[in-house]
């Protein structure tokens, strides 16, 4: 009897035993038939871009970042974005990190500090820096919009029109970063002593919410003020909708930015100067980096219009 039961057991083990292994090849075939098309079809790439970013909360790097993600398609490379939450020791980690994932050419908007500028110094890798000429020296090539031409073609347009002699508000960024300086320099540098009294300053903040919180401010002791310039598309349209929504949008509106940008707002009535992508030469850059092809160190977006 007991010879039987072991017997039993014994057989009872072996139908299990050739159950799981029907079962576990059942699966196997099945994974294959569900995802096997799709890892037929994934495709490898030859390059990897390691980008970091301060913050999104700055419409420009959003923007660049969905540009990127678009841009990226069907070429021979991968992308890995980061954002540091404007915080310099989270990217320093950002950048080490990306570093130790084996990019082959990074890709840093720099936040201004000296953590980052050491951790950029002990990169062996190709460094692309982007927008911050403090640290044009910190990298492999430095790129950055032709912020000084577009600056002065949007003051020639407000003098062009002869717009100064009624007043103009001029909305900027935060005094921490250094595209709004550049171009708030510029800007300003194109009149006169005289024409510069006629011109209202008004920092605006980062985005499209702080730019139409102060501009209601502004536009409750200001309402004379006809002709509205900011140095970035949703600072403008900010400005726009606290214009609308005070019954006090008789205005003119001037701004600058890339393409993408403005065609999110698509208003036929702003006037605008149209900078090319940024992300396009980003990517053609860095791969042009990993072929060994020669680039410029100092790369500048030019305007379009």
């Amino acid at each position: 009897m007991e010879k039987s039961m072991t017997k039993i057991n014994i057989g009872i083990r072996k139908v299990f035993t050739i159950s799981f292994i029907l079962l576990s090849v059942l699966a196997v075939f099945t994974v294959e038939k569900l995802y096997g098309d799709k890892y037929k079809n994934a495709q490898p790439y030859s390059c990897l871009v390691g980008i970091s970013l301060p913050e999104v909360e700055n419409p420009s790097h959003g923007e660049l970042m969905e540009e990127i993600d678009s841009e990226k398609q069907n070429r021979d490379l991968n992308v890995i974005m980061k954002v540091a939450g404007n915080d310099d020791l989270q990217q320093c980690r950002d950048i080490e990190q990306l570093d130790s994932y084996g990019a082959d050419v990074l890709v840093i908007a720099p936040i201004e500090s000296d953590l980052v500028r050491k951790t950029l110094a002990g990169i062996k890798k190709p460094v692309i820096i982007l927008e911050n000429p403090d640290f044009a020296d910190s990298g492999t090539v430095y790129m950055e919009y032709d912020n000084d031409f577009g600056s002065r073609v949007l003051a020639k347009m407000i003098l062009n029109k002869n717009l100064i002699e009624n007043g103009v508000v001029l909305l900027t960024g935060s005094e921490d970063d250094p595209v709004n300086n550049q171009r708030k320099k510029t800007f300003l540098e194109s009149f006169t002593d005289e024409q510069k009294e006629k011109i209202t300053i008004l920092e605006a903040g980062k985005n499209r919410d702080e730019a139409e919180r102060a501009m209601k401010y502004f536009l409750i002791s200001r309402s004379d003020i006809k002709t509205v310039v900011a140095l970035s598309a949703q600072t403008l349209y900010g400005s726009y909708l606290a214009s609308v929504k005070l019954r006090n949008s008789d205005k003119e509106f001037y701004s600058m930015d890339t393409k993408s940008s403005i065609d999110k707002i698509a208003n036929k009535e702003f006037h605008w100067v149209i900078y090319d992508s940024m992300a396009k030469k980003i990517l053609d850059t860095a791969e042009e980096i990993h072929r060994g092809i020669s680039v410029k160190n100092k790369i500048t977006i030019g305007v379009l219009q």
